[in-house]
């Protein structure tokens, strides 16, 4: 089977179960909180791997276990903002006062910092102190947060719409400067990141996500019955802008790969690498997302 044909059938896979997750709440979408620390674990991995150096190297099961609190507390905040899940009483007690009383995420990163260098003082040489700290760090600003920000995208009134949204724009954008790419790419984007990558590419894409975002609208108001929350000139906003940031986020993984002197973040998912390969732009477009959305509502408009 060739490199083409495995990478499609993996996205066909993963698709499948990607809206599986979305639509399924399940037990108070615990399969979801799962998967999530799943995705954690191997990303974490996959990303620590790059940061691997003679004298230094991260803190693994440190950084795994503040990243997983981190993405509990957004899965907390998510339970009790969801408007169609009623947790028990506890838990919602619980998700108000992370949403009202204290910064969670920023204590939590506070106490990371001291326990890493804790660790580091009195467990390591001194040599690659500043190298092993800030990496083990990375994991969780790079994983854990832009993964909580998915669930707090969801927890919208339109939330899968919002997730289909940007899953599109960011997956057709990358679908469309890879074959964009191959068939017509001739003039170099000039990135040494990247040397493959053509501007024939990276404009295939672009246009390939605002043409899929109106397909996506009008399916989405054909089959659901609702009106999408966005007009046609957002929709062809968003389509340009959060392509450009999908492209964004996939170099910056290049940029990880390159210092590292590894070509994929590893083998994990056939025809297309590794979890990194697959999910760098989404750390970055949606987080990007949901503060977009979450400001248009500070300023008046329906979300």
């Amino acid at each position: 089977m060739n490199e083409t044909a495995l990478r499609l059938l993996s996205a066909i896979a993963l698709v499948i179960a990607y809206v599986f997750m979305i639509f399924h709440s399940g037990f108070y979408y615990l399969e979801f909180y799962l998967f999530g620390l799943l995705v954690i674990f191997f990303g974490l991995r996959e990303l620590y791997a790059f940061c691997r150096r003679e004298d230094s190297k991260p803190f693994f099961l440190t950084g795994f276990i503040f990243s997983a609190l981190i993405f509990t507390v957004y899965y907390l905040q998510f339970l009790g903002i969801q408007f169609n899940v009623s947790p028990p009483q506890w838990v919602y007690e619980t998700s108000k006062q992370l949403r009202e009383g204290f910064h969670p995420v920023a204590f939590l990163i506070f106490a990371m910092s001291v326990t890493l260098w804790i660790l580091q003082i009195f467990k390591r040489p001194l040599d690659g102190a500043l190298f092993s700290v800030g990496a083990t760090i990375l994991g969780a600003v790079y994983i854990a947060i832009p993964l909580g920000h998915f669930l707090l995208l969801l927890a919208f009134p339109f939330g899968a719409y919002y997730i289909f949204l940007v899953s599109t724009i960011t997956f057709i954008s990358d679908a469309g400067a890879y074959f964009g790419g191959r068939w017509f790419g001739k003039h170099s984007a000039g990135l040494k990141i990247s040397p493959k990558k053509t501007w024939e590419g990276y404009i295939v894409g672009n246009i390939s996500a605002v043409l899929a975002v109106l397909l996506l609208n009008y399916l989405w108001e054909k089959f659901s019955g609702m009106k999408v929350p966005v007009t046609v000139f957002e929709s062809i906003l968003l389509g340009f802008f959060f392509a450009i940031l999908s492209v964004m986020g996939d170099l910056a993984e290049s940029a990880m790969k390159r210092d590292a002197k590894i070509k994929d973040s590893s083998a994990l998912i056939p025809g297309h690498g590794g979890l990194l390969d697959l999910a760098d732009a989404l750390l970055f477009t949606v987080p990007a997302m949901y503060y977009y959305f979450q400001f248009k509502g500070m300023l008046g408009f329906p979300v």
